[in-house]
């Protein structure tokens, strides 16, 4: 009577809808989520909110970065629209910090065997989606991406391997967790960011990758900061710092301290700022880049140079920005299209706070036409800061202009 009902789209209770996926698990002997057995809407919210938690068990992180990664391909909008919850990234970070080596899981005797030439897949698969990312933004591939986890990455969690391997698996796995974080961010999905950055990190712990988890927390002091929430930014930059001590190379180290010096900035206390920005360029200029993973390659003198561009120009010194942003325009590889849209946009607001608003538009104007299709959030948000900053200047012939052309090209700017 049951089974009727369910095909004529009753939905059974939560607890009931995860009996059935258990029980058709041990008879397949294949793990099947409630998403798989079609009644993955019973309990959505679970999902979402278990997204938040940093799991006891790694097990449960695949298991979780599976649901989201299924929500996020089926455009969920309970996904797509998760809210941040700035309080779940105080466990993670504290969690981490104090965390010691623990076992890998048993294998289950389930599936595929991994070796080593698995692990090597996952990283350059994962690098090829980065540097979709820097040059067509986070709304590019990220379908891809996401199924490629699903049916090339998870699986493999699930399988046989040695011990290296397995530690290895895991820091390449949470690579391509913290790219969906990353892409969803910069779409401005920034609830599914934060899960699937507190889950990546979850799994870097799991492989005992503490230069990896230092950058999951600098990704997250790079939202926490994007979204106003500089306090908390200035906190998992710091973490990022101390928990990779003596393990981080120099250049990421250098990332970790130019993110907290951006957190600074955004909190307006230009001094705190400019010494960690000092701490940054010494520690920087001792680096040896054959110590450094290779997700952390984009990090050079121009993405430095850039980050202290943000820094002056949210403190609110235009002239040292623009230094900055000259030397960022200089070096940067025009492959990392965002990147130069992004300096190229600072390099107009500094205008603007010099009261020079047709410099600034006509700065502009070339920054929107280079930029061409980018799919970023990030970005939307680098125009309408500056058409906010613009309005004062309304009536000016060539503002005008610019307001028409941004109408045009970004409709949801208003």
């Amino acid at each position: 009577m049951d089974v009727k009902r369910w095909l004529e789209g009753v939905r059974p209770r939560p607890a009931t809808a995860q009996f059935i996926a258990e029980a058709l698990s041990r008879k397949a002997g294949v793990r099947f989520s409630l998403e798989d057995i079609g009644m993955g809407g019973v309990t959505a919210p679970t999902t979402l909110e278990r997204g938040l938690e940093y799991a006891d068990a790694v097990p449960e992180v695949g298991s979780r970065l599976l649901g989201l990664t299924r929500r996020d391909l089926a455009e969920d909008p309970l996904a797509v629209e998760a809210a941040v919850v700035p309080s779940a990234w105080t466990q993670p970070l504290l969690t981490w910090l104090l965390s010691r080596a623990e076992p890998l899981p048993a294998p289950n005797g389930m599936k595929v065997n991994v070796g080593e030439s698995d692990v090597q897949a996952v990283r350059m698969t994962t690098q090829l989606f980065m540097k979709l990312d820097f040059q067509f933004g986070g709304g590019h591939a990220r379908a891809a991406l996401a199924q490629y986890y699903v049916r090339d990455v998870s699986p493999l969690l699930e399988g046989r391997f040695t011990e290296s391997v397995g530690r290895a698996l895991f820091s390449a796995a949470a690579e391509v967790a913290q790219l969906l974080g990353w892409t969803a961010y910069d779409l401005g999905r920034h609830g599914l960011a934060q899960r699937y950055m507190i889950q990546a990190l979850r799994l870097a712990q799991a492989a005992g990758d503490r230069m990896l988890g230092g950058r999951l927390l600098g990704n997250m002091s790079h939202q926490a900061n994007y979204l106003g929430n500089f306090q908390q930014a200035i906190q998992l930059a710091r973490a990022a710092q101390e928990g990779s001590k003596g393990v981080a190379s120099a250049t990421t180290m250098a990332s970790f301290l130019a993110m907290e010096a951006r957190a600074h900035a955004g909190n307006g206390d230009g001094a705190a700022c400019s010494q960690v920005l000092r701490e940054a360029e010494k520690l920087f200029e001792t680096r040896d880049i054959t110590n450094d993973p290779e997700w952390i390659s984009y990090f050079d003198d121009a993405e430095l140079a850039g980050e202290s561009a943000h820094c002056f120009r949210d403190l609110r010194k235009p002239r040292i920005a623009q230094e900055f942003v000259e030397r960022c325009l200089e070096l940067t590889d025009p492959a990392y299209a965002r990147t130069l849209a992004f300096i190229r946009m600072v390099q107009a607001v500094t205008y603007v706070h010099q009261g020079e608003p047709c410099q600034a538009v006509a700065l502009a104007t070339q920054a929107v036409e280079l930029a061409g299709s980018l799919k970023s959030m990030r970005y939307i948000r680098y125009v309408s800061d500056l058409c906010a900053d613009l309005r004062e200047y309304r009536g000016n012939r060539d503002v005008e202009k610019f307001f028409e052309l941004v109408g045009e090209k970004y409709p949801s700017i208003s």
